[in-house]
């Protein structure tokens, strides 16, 4: 069987966009941040300042700094991760674990981006500040709510988000759960 140029140029195209794909859908579920705790993160973020701004767009972020641009970002269908963006670099980190104070990098992921420190043991990193971040109001709505009081969040965000926690609520309470917290 003989194939045109044109034609294997389709095939190794096909291929290579199969590959891509599923490499992104691995790399995707191998990590989870609930998406319930990543609200709360957001929302206690945006009370505090740690988000400087909230996005509310196809991707959710948060804003830690604008030079360089430093953002986490998740949805629903994607990884919380950070994201880092130069005039020369753009590469991200995803996040795994548990918020607050239990989150990790995923594994094989990179501690530093863009020259940008992650994870760093003896100076901290920005996966440093997001596990400092305390746990000022534990329900979603509030958090972003309260952030909509302080003015750090206009009307539409913080209704963006208010709406995000509904949809996305925290799994109930386990017996074991109320077992450990004694």
């Amino acid at each position: 069987m003989k194939f045109s140029l044109s034609r294997m140029k389709k095939i190794s195209d096909l291929v290579l966009l199969f590959s891509a794909f599923s490499c992104s859908y691995a790399s995707e579920t191998l990590a989870d941040v609930p998406t319930h705790q990543a609200l709360s993160l957001y929302g206690n973020a945006a009370l505090t300042g740690l988000c400087r701004h909230l996005g509310i767009n196809k991707q959710w972020v948060c804003e830690l700094s604008d030079s360089p641009d430093i953002h986490l970002t998740f949805n629903a269908g994607t990884s919380l991760h950070i994201t880092v963006r130069t005039p020369s670099c753009e590469g991200n980190s995803v996040l795994d674990g548990k918020w607050p104070g239990k989150l990790t990098i995923a594994p094989d992921q990179p501690k530093k981006v863009c020259n940008v420190k992650i994870v760093d043991e003896k100076e901290g990193g920005y996966l440093d500040r997001l596990n400092a971040l305390p746990e000022i109001i534990s329900k979603c709505e509030v958090s972003f709510q309260e952030a909509f009081l302080k003015n750090r969040l206009n009307a539409e965000t913080a209704n963006f988000y208010i709406g995000q926690c509904k949809r996305y609520p925290a799994p109930p309470k386990t017996s074991q759960d109320e077992d450990r917290s004694e």
